[in-house]
């Protein structure tokens, strides 16, 4: 995952950001994968940004001085999601070390529209190793 990253932008582990939410902190989670990775589960209330079609437009009514994480399965896509926040003025953006693969391998909720699941979007074959084999959902 840190060869991964986009090395401007800081990274935060799961462990610190369950530390925030326990500490009452505002995190605007948004996700980085594609729609149909979140509509197999995302963390709950993030908000889908996407990347091949990521718009800055996606974003314009989050307070550039909020807490937010980017995620995506990883944290290659979300970290260039997070570079672009930063040079447009983001001040408190992080990347998810690990993405929602590490999120979900330690343990942390994932949801659905229809609310908690067990499954996540393991992005394709080669990815979806480094998602406990229990968590991948079946690809199409």
């Amino acid at each position: 995952a840190k060869k991964m990253a986009d090395k401007t932008v800081p990274i935060i582990k799961t462990t610190q950001v369950v530390k925030l939410q326990e500490k009452g902190k505002k995190i605007i989670f948004l996700d980085a994968r594609e729609i149909a990775e979140y509509e197999v589960s995302h963390i709950k209330n993030a908000i889908h940004v996407g990347y091949d079609n990521f718009k800055m437009e996606s974003v314009k009514a989050i307070d550039k001085n909020a807490i937010v994480i980017v995620y995506c399965s990883v944290g290659y896509r979300s970290g260039k999601i997070g570079k672009k926040l930063r040079e447009a003025g983001f001040t408190s953006v992080f990347n998810l070390y690990g993405g929602l693969f590490d999120w979900a391998n330690n343990g942390n909720p994932v949801y659905s529209d229809s609310g908690k699941v067990t499954q996540v979007h393991p992005y394709n074959g080669n990815w979806g190793k480094w998602l406990k084999p229990e968590l991948r959902s079946k690809l199409d």
